[in-house]
């Protein structure tokens, strides 16, 4: 794994780092795809809002730098980029000139089996409910610890699992968003108290438009996913995961699905997972 912290070769921070401390960092993970970080741009603009909500200073110049250094040469691969607030003292109080520490760093794409895409996959549901916080909703900050919890819930055939919120709305996935077709048209949580605003997620609500498929934002109940005549999962390194089943329900038609991941990958927003 090669990895940057702010643009020099190296694979440590400092222990003070406000990062490692309490959280108080953004990151974004985007695929890589013939040398090219697939939806830059989408990833950059989550990054500027998340940075703004937490106060941390972003170099947005170099962070693109480092970015498009280590994608260099890598036909296939995944870049985190994180933005922690520095080193400051002890205590939460942030310091009044941060200064940012940026680490970027290379990893393999995973390596899925195809059915996932042209099959489906298994969902679950974990028992964790994820916590309102307005002030945090749709940014990508680095306390995960819910779906840290969340993960060690999966059971052995589960490939992702939905997580709801204190009043069992539906939210997202532990590692994805979520959205589910009703008689020809999508819908997916509004996300205004809490779950992350994922960069694919707002892609596939866009390729939805411009192939005419109208997208409601809205909230969901366990029993609404279920009812659904499709369901799938979304990322920015997977793309789109149709759902093949969901505790006692099944799901029989990728209809739509598919016609979205044959759109992103057509359009080179992932890399093509045949490839």
């Amino acid at each position: 794994m090669a990895t940057l912290v702010n643009s020099v070769p190296a694979n440590q921070t400092s222990v003070n780092d406000r990062g490692l401390l309490y959280g108080q960092s953004i990151f974004e993970t985007m695929a890589v795809a013939n040398s090219t970080p697939c939806l830059l741009d989408a990833h950059l603009q989550r990054m500027r809002k998340g940075c703004s909500v937490l106060g941390i200073p972003l170099d947005i110049d170099a962070m693109v730098s480092d970015i498009e250094t280590l994608a260099q040469d890598q036909e296939k691969a995944v870049i985190r980029a994180t933005l922690t607030m520095g080193e400051g003292g002890r205590g939460y109080l942030t310091p009044e000139h941060p200064q940012a520490t940026r680490i970027v760093s290379l990893h393999p794409y995973p390596k899925h089996p195809s059915s996932y895409w042209e099959n489906g996959i298994e969902l679950g549901v974990v028992d964790i409910r994820l916590a309102s916080q307005p002030a945090l909703a749709g940014i990508k900050h680095g306390n995960r610890l819910e779906q840290t919890i969340a993960r060690s819930q999966w059971h052995s055939n589960w490939h992702e699992a939905l997580a709801l919120d204190q009043q069992d709305n539906v939210i997202e996935g532990t590692q994805s968003n979520v959205f589910i077709v009703r008689d020809g048209e999508l819908a997916t949580p509004g996300l205004n108290s809490c779950g992350v605003l994922g960069v694919m997620r707002e892609t596939i609500i866009d390729s939805a438009h411009k192939l005419g498929i109208r997208t409601q934002l809205m909230s969901l109940s366990l029993a609404d996913v279920q009812a659904a005549d499709e369901v799938f999962m979304t990322n920015s390194v997977i793309g789109v995961w149709p759902v093949k089943c969901l505790n006692s329900a099944s799901f029989n038609t990728f209809k739509i699905s598919h016609k979205l991941l044959k759109y992103i990958i057509e359009n080179e927003v992932i890399p093509n997972y045949k490839a």
